[in-house]
């Protein structure tokens, strides 16, 4: 199933992926940690699914654009 909606959500879902990352290397975001400080290992978790996320996108994106140089079909 492609459909731009579901590429649009998927690239969005990988941006927030991306800020939460930051947030745990920066020490801001504690959720789920035992300790307080920077979370490299959860950082490195979230870049890991926005990338998945971004490749997800460009999978569920449609393709197929027609272009005025291409011969008639």
């Amino acid at each position: 199933m492609k459909s731009n909606g579901l590429a649009i959500g998927l690239g969005v879902l990988g941006v927030v992926f991306l800020i939460v990352a930051a947030l745990y290397a920066l020490g801001v975001l504690q959720f789920l940690a035992s300790t307080s400080g920077p979370h490299y290992k959860h950082a490195i978790l979230f870049v890991v699914l926005a990338v998945a996320s971004f490749v997800a996108a460009n999978f569920a994106r449609p393709k197929g654009t027609i272009y005025m140089t291409d011969p008639r079909r």
